[in-house]
């Protein structure tokens, strides 16, 4: 029946054949050979039919990469079989006279069939798929390595229809959650059977946040393991829509390592800190003393008076209030420095914020450093500030910040012949508030003031500093949505500390 096709030169079928860019061939089944083979099948191939045919059945052998023709020889082997509503397809590789290899994708279906309704033969279309098989072999390639790079991080995928609320896991995804996949439940069950309830809780809000949205997330959530540990998963997802299915998709890995380092991370830089500020009180002692001294000299002499004034049975009651409110003002000026004291020992992280006056700010943190600096010759002068100029802050932490700049200024300046700070206050406004503090100095050397904020960085001799004093200043400044800078163009030595006057609107 197939012959009358191959012989009639006007038939559709070889006005088709001239038209369409695949390549077409007829099989003979009966006598296993080609019976016809389109010119751009010949074109692909690199042989003419009549080549083809000279060849015999062993042709397939000839044109066909070795490791492709295991599956032709048993499709041509069960091709009677074949169904005319189900065509078999098929991909392998062609070789050309050349050496090369092409990818083709082969769709054969029932061409002609004889009385008996046995196969008589088959019709191929074939289709060069060179480049699909490269972006396929390429993403094979992305994907091992996507799977190397997950498997040295310890990392496990997931994929949750929303729709469905089904959740599907890899295999890393068991064993970081510590189930056993072969008796495990469903991963939604699994999570919530392990998972800390309130985490789980968080979670399905960030969740439900970023499927409504359509974005990215990112949660950590506690499970517990079969062995009672503790152990924390961090999850990042993203939100994608496709053929109306809403699904989200991620990687997951185990953080309790990671989130210990952070903790000994964080004990460690408190125990910075405090090293460092218990340094600063060391530096300060003296000058804390003295401060204390004074005061208490004065009590004693007006306690001494007013003894002397009983034993003498000579009681003048304005001598004795002017002794009792001397000694009840020094005792308040104690208090103030005790209460100074106790502040800047404390950490002051976690102190709610509150509005405070500018010039407060400054003359509680002089009440450290007033006298030291007198008695070492250095002058302060303080600028005029409005008194009902106010930041919202930590107290404690900006007062840290300026007793930290004024005793690096100390530093700086004491073996000079000229020695003296000032300290300015500037209202900018909407823009907050600058607090500048400039001494004696000639200024820091070009090449290092890219580094004073560094941490562990310090000009000053070996053993007197930790290097640490500008950079957690900076990280203190930092917090309240300001900056601490030094104006590289004055003559001087001159940091600026710049803070909003409020804090509402601004994350803590």
């Amino acid at each position: 029946m197939h012959k009358k096709y191959l012989l009639d030169p006007n038939s559709i079928f070889i006005k088709i054949n001239h038209a369409i860019a695949n390549s077409v061939y007829i099989f003979d089944v009966d006598d296993s050979v080609l019976v016809w083979l389109s010119d751009r099948g010949q074109e692909l191939i690199g042989l003419t039919l009549k080549d083809i045919q000279a060849l015999g059945p062993a042709y397939v052998e000839k044109i066909m990469h070795p490791d492709d023709l295991p599956k032709l020889i048993a499709t041509i082997r069960n091709i009677g079989s074949i169904q005319d509503d189900k065509p078999i397809l098929l991909e392998y590789r062609l070789r050309h006279p050349n050496g090369s290899f092409n990818w083709v994708h082969d769709r054969i279906t029932v061409f002609s069939r004889k009385e008996n309704g046995e196969v008589e033969s088959v019709l191929g279309v074939v289709t060069l798929v060179n480049s699909l098989k490269r972006r396929e072999q390429e993403q094979l390639k992305i994907i091992e390595k996507l799977n190397l790079s997950l498997s040295a991080a310890k990392m496990g995928t997931w994929e949750w229809d929303l729709e469905k609320n089904v959740l599907h896991w890899d295999d890393r995804m068991y064993d970081i959650h510590d189930v056993d996949p072969a008796t495990a439940k469903p991963p939604v069950e699994e999570v919530w059977a392990r998972a800390d309830r309130s985490d789980m809780e968080q979670v399905n809000i960030k969740v439900q946040e970023a499927a409504e949205k359509r974005q990215d997330f990112y949660v950590t959530y506690r499970t517990k393991y079969r062995n009672d540990e503790i152990h924390h998963i961090r999850v990042y997802g993203r939100f994608i829509s496709s053929l109306n299915i809403n699904r989200m998709y991620g990687v997951a890995w185990d953080s309790t390592e990671e989130i210990k380092t952070e903790q000994e991370a964080a004990e460690a830089k408190a125990r910075l800190i405090s090293s460092t500020k218990m340094a600063a009180l060391g530096e300060m002692s003296g000058g804390i003393a003295h401060e204390i001294n004074n005061p208490l000299t004065v009590i004693q002499a007006r306690a001494f008076q007013l003894n002397q004034m009983v034993e003498q049975n000579k009681l003048d009651p304005a001598k004795v209030k002017q002794a009792a409110e001397s000694i009840s003002r020094t005792a308040d000026k104690i208090a103030k420095i005790i209460k100074s004291l106790r502040s800047f020992a404390r950490e002051g992280t976690y102190d709610p914020f509150e509005v405070v006056a500018v010039n407060r700010l400054i003359e509680e943190t002089l009440e450290f450093c007033r006298t030291r600096f007198y008695n070492h010759g250095v002058e302060i002068e303080v600028g005029p500030i409005d008194p009902d100029l106010e930041i919202e802050c930590r107290v404690i932490q900006i007062e840290q910040v300026l007793l930290n700049l004024l005793n690096n200024s100390f530093d700086a300046i004491q073996n000079l012949e000229d020695r003296w700070i000032r300290i300015n206050v500037k209202d900018m406004d909407e823009e907050g508030i600058e607090i500048i503090v400039t001494d004696s100095g000639a200024g820091i050397a070009p090449d290092l003031q890219d580094q004073i904020m560094m941490p562990f960085f310090t000009t000053k001799e070996v053993g007197k500093g930790t290097g640490l004093g500008l950079s957690i200043s900076s990280g203190i400044i930092r917090s309240h949505k300001g900056s601490l800078r030094l104006d590289p163009v004055s003559e001087n030595t001159t940091f600026v500390v710049q803070l909003p006057k409020f804090q509402e609107n601004l994350d803590h």
